[in-house]
């Protein structure tokens, strides 16, 4: 083989080594709408692909992907976007509990190795983006370079969900200003490089008027997306009257579809889906090594090694390492 041969090889393997290419883990069936979309747009860009997904008619589902595995078989299986939410990072790879310890950097590099293994788009919780309005331009640029095709940016003061019980301290964490939120919305699309970027604002507000209030002044702010972590307690009309009142598309998390199929809901995260179950079984196989001295054989826990074998581009690095094995 001659050395422009050798390389047109090694970058047609390489590339599929690099990239997720299991055809055949689902029904053609299952399979369908992922694969459609990338044949009818091969030359989107992954926030081009969010931003044709957030114009289409339906819902938009994008479960928890805490690994590149889990990424990668979630675009297998069909799907056309995914979600890494900061609760599974700080659990997953720090150990600690998800009251805005994560730094935007760390989220950045975790997420970016995640989201640059799949060729489906990735959206990002960010939290507050950092403490102040320069933090978050530098943030949308972090993630940006990182792959990551939309960041949430959200409204509630660190720490949060913690109630600390101090004296003199609040019951639960405090929401920051509707003008401090301003602020860093437009401070995010000055940050922002590519116009097909998704910045979504999250508001932790509980009453649907104050929401409606916030996602409008955020949308005229110029965030793409309004994300409610109160959508979950709402009937399906107010969901509806939401989406009237307020000119942006509405993501959801970890919403019931029946509930909201016939919603003008348009995106659903699903976090924590198979991250917590996973650390769930990690527990339950420890405990039962440590008091046994042993596993019992549970097969329908494992994935198929043909099928890890696609995951992790095993026949393509095959390829590379035989060549490589028998150069003199």
């Amino acid at each position: 083989m001659d050395k422009a041969s050798r390389r047109k090889f090694i970058q047609r393997t390489g590339t599929l080594a690099g990239g997720a290419f299991a055809i055949g883990l689902t029904p053609a069936s299952a399979a369908a709408p992922a694969q459609e979309v990338s044949r009818s747009v091969p030359s989107l860009s992954k926030t081009q692909k969010l931003r044709a997904l957030l114009r289409r008619p339906g819902i938009v589902m994008a479960p928890e992907a805490y690994t590149v595995i889990a990424a990668k078989l979630a675009e297998a299986h069909g799907f056309e976007a995914i979600y890494i939410g900061g609760n599974m990072m700080s659990g997953t790879y720090l150990g600690v509990p998800d009251w805005g310890v994560i730094t935007t950097t760390d989220m950045a590099a975790i997420a970016g190795r995640i989201a640059r293994e799949v060729s489906i788009p990735a959206i990002v919780d960010a939290d507050q983006a950092g403490e102040t309005a320069l933090n978050v331009y530098r943030t949308v640029q972090q993630y940006e370079r990182a792959g990551i095709a939309a960041l949430h940016i959200e409204d509630s003061v660190n720490p949060k969900k913690i109630e600390t019980g101090a004296p003199g301290a609040p019951a639960a964490s405090h929401l920051q200003s509707l003008e401090r939120m301003v602020t860093r919305i437009r401070a995010a699309l000055d940050g922002r490089s590519d116009p097909d970027f998704v910045i979504i604002a999250r508001t932790e507000e509980s009453d649907i008027d104050a929401i409606i209030r916030r996602g409008n002044a955020l949308a005229k702010a110029g965030a793409d997306v309004l994300m409610a972590g109160a959508l979950g307690t709402m009937e399906p009309e107010q969901i509806d009257r939401l989406a009237r009142e307020v000119p942006i598309p509405l993501l959801g998390i970890n919403l019931r579809m029946h509930n909201v199929r016939d919603t003008k809901l348009k995106v659903n995260v699903y976090a924590n889906l198979v991250s917590g179950p996973a650390m769930a079984l990690c527990d339950t196989l420890l405990r039962e090594l440590k008091e046994r001295g042993e596993v019992s054989s549970r097969p329908e826990y494992r994935v198929a090694e043909d099928v890890m074998g696609q995951l992790t581009s095993e026949a393509a690095y095959r390829r590379l390492a035989e060549m490589w094995t028998a150069t003199p």
